[in-house]
């Protein structure tokens, strides 16, 4: 299933974040080597791994450069690429983290001391 992100930019194709983890691994880097290598955080590469985050136009060449690619590769990640605008603004991003549902019962169990408990 393609990755849905946020409304800036289209889904990330299948197995995006597979193809960029297989080619990090083919050239024996770790994903904090590469980050340095690439000029990016280590969770913004996990987030890429993660198809969470699509990569800007810019880093798409850096990691095409330091993977180095193939041309089928080095389309799909050059296709997947959205414009460095649409990563900066808060809205841009604020979509990608999946979020916890949250729980039913709004409160929470609190235990009180009964006058029994504190005469003890």
């Amino acid at each position: 299933m393609a990755s849905t992100t946020s409304p800036r930019w289209t889904p990330l194709p299948d197995g995006f974040g597979d193809l960029l983890r297989q080619a990090r691994r083919r050239v024996d880097l770790t994903r904090k080597q590469l980050a340095a290598e690439a000029g990016v955080s280590p969770s913004c590469l996990q987030a890429l791994e993660q198809s969470r985050r699509p990569p800007s136009a810019s880093m798409a060449d850096r990691l095409c450069e330091v993977l180095r690619l193939d041309p089928w590769e080095a389309a799909v990640v050059q296709a997947a690429a959205v414009d460095e605008q649409a990563l900066r603004t808060r809205a841009g991003t604020r979509h990608v983290q999946k979020r916890r549902p949250r729980s039913l019962s709004p409160t929470r169990a609190i235990t009180v001391p009964t006058p029994l408990d504190t005469c003890r």
